[in-house]
């Protein structure tokens, strides 16, 4: 069923626990005709509560105090969500929310610190989390067409290794090694 405009209330069980109506707690949202962010909204509840993909992106206290863990942190949450829809069955609308300049800008002209570019190029680079579902193999390809630097070679080296290892220590760690220099 499609979520229509008006107040939606959204339930979060974690599908063991029986409930009665009187025992749900609910919060009331305005849907606004906006269903994507109804969706990313209950993807981020499953991130909160699904310990596996929990584990993935939260910060432990030995990454608490490590330059980038925030950043890094965020960027990942982001990809792991649209990936649970890409799971879900809403790669339509991951694939809609694709900004491909925005991502493109990034890469070419972003911060200068490039361990920070490399993860606020990675916080938009929504193909990788269509290719992380194995949905889609070689997107990315298509978008930087053209483009070519030092950068986007190791920003493509750290998003091939991520696919493999998508956890926020082996983010923070490759990225160290990637752009050690920088």
């Amino acid at each position: 069923m499609r979520i229509k405009p008006g107040d939606v209330m959204i339930l979060w069980t974690n599908g063991e626990t029986s409930i009665e109506f009187d025992d749900v707690t609910s919060i009331m949202i305005n849907v606004n005709s906006d269903e994507y962010s109804v969706l990313r909204m209950i993807a981020m509840a499953r991130a909160y509560n699904d310990p596996l993909i929990f584990s993935k992106w939260a910060i432990t206290d030995e990454l608490s105090g490590r330059r980038y863990s925030r950043v890094a942190s965020l960027a990942l949450l982001s990809r792991l969500i649209d990936y649970i829809l890409v799971e879900s069955g809403y790669e339509d609308y991951v694939t809609k929310s694709f900004n491909e300049s925005e991502f493109r800008r990034t890469l070419i002209n972003g911060p200068s610190d490039l361990k920070l570019r490399a993860l606020e190029a990675l916080g938009l680079d929504v193909p990788f989390s269509i290719e992380m579902s194995h949905r889609g193999s070689g997107i990315i390809n298509d978008i930087i067409k053209g483009l070519g630097s030092d950068f986007i070679s190791r920003y493509l080296d750290l998003r091939s290794y991520l696919l493999n290892n998508t956890t926020l220590e082996y983010l923070l760690n490759y990225l160290d090694l990637l752009f050690r220099d920088s």
